[in-house]
């Protein structure tokens, strides 16, 4: 079994999962509810095991109100059409992220520079990240510390799609933090959400994310270093917040799929359903 979304990290090794976790996934799965379907993804069709009840989970992803770096490093190798939208908006994204200014001051001229973001695996090179250029190349902080995505940005302020937000990021960055994992053996994806109390084999720490976990948020410890935002009643199922983001990752069909499960065992109302503004769409005021 392997982390799907972490398959091309850049790092290398991020995906892999020993065979304790792997066990305790077959056990968890094993052992729930599931819808049990058809998933394409990156143009490859798989089976697909869904947790569904953690899609009713509450969440509240205010990344405009918190400090976390989320964005702590290039999430992927990038593919050539975010290369190419970088550099179609290359003013927009250097006046968010200063990369392209960076790049200059260590002595890069603008053709090297170019260079760089069409061949290089993260758009710059790695000796840089880290140090010059501080989280993912494409991260940039608007203000009081948030960390947020230029390309999605940059998107908002197109006024595109959500179809075409998602297709100008990483996959990985637009579906976090769904939890993906791949069994290779019988090219089965299994689907959830983090969740120590329950799933302790997923890749992130559902603890310390205020976005995933409402105790947290509400707490005083989250309170010390975020005393902004995240209001409880913001807090909405995953299925909502994420709805057309799901739609467009996974297929109309798998959001229905879902949504009509949760329905019919009642752990969602119709009413549920309705939001201002799903995660996607939200701009920085």
């Amino acid at each position: 079994m392997k982390y799907f979304l972490f398959i091309d990290h850049p790092k290398g090794g991020l995906d892999i999962i020993s065979q304790e976790k792997e066990e305790r996934i077959r056990m968890y799965f094993s052992g729930i509810e599931t819808i049990k379907t058809k998933i394409i993804l990156k143009e490859k069709e798989y089976n697909a095991v869904i947790d569904y009840t953690m899609f009713a989970n509450l969440t509240n992803f205010d990344c405009f109100n918190c400090v976390e770096h989320c964005c702590g490093d290039a999430p992927a190798i990038f593919d050539k059409k975010i290369r190419n939208f970088i550099l179609e908006n290359k003013d927009h994204y250097n006046e968010l992220t200063k990369t392209f200014d960076i790049l200059e001051e260590l002595g890069n001229d603008k053709d090297e520079i170019e260079d760089m973001i069409k061949e290089e695996d993260v758009l710059v090179p790695s000796k840089y990240l880290g140090d010059e250029i501080d989280l993912c190349p494409c991260a940039y902080t608007p203000k009081n510390g948030q960390t947020l995505c230029s390309l999605h940005s940059i998107c908002l302020d197109k006024n595109m799609s959500s179809k075409e937000i998602i297709e100008n990021k990483p996959l990985i960055c637009s579906i976090w933090p769904l939890e993906i994992i791949l069994d290779e053996e019988t090219n089965t994806l299994y689907l959830t959400l983090p969740d120590d109390f329950t799933n302790n084999f997923t890749i992130e720490n559902f603890y310390t994310k205020s976005c995933i976990n409402i105790d947290f948020a509400m707490s005083s410890i989250f309170r010390r270093e975020n005393p902004n935002g995240f209001k409880e009643d913001d807090f909405k199922p995953f299925i909502v917040t994420y709805g057309e983001t799901i739609k467009n990752i996974l297929g109309d069909n798998i959001y229905i799929l879902i949504k009509n499960r949760l329905l019919d065992k009642k752990m969602l109302e119709n009413s549920d359903f309705i939001i201002e503004t799903e995660q996607i769409n939200k701009v920085l005021i």
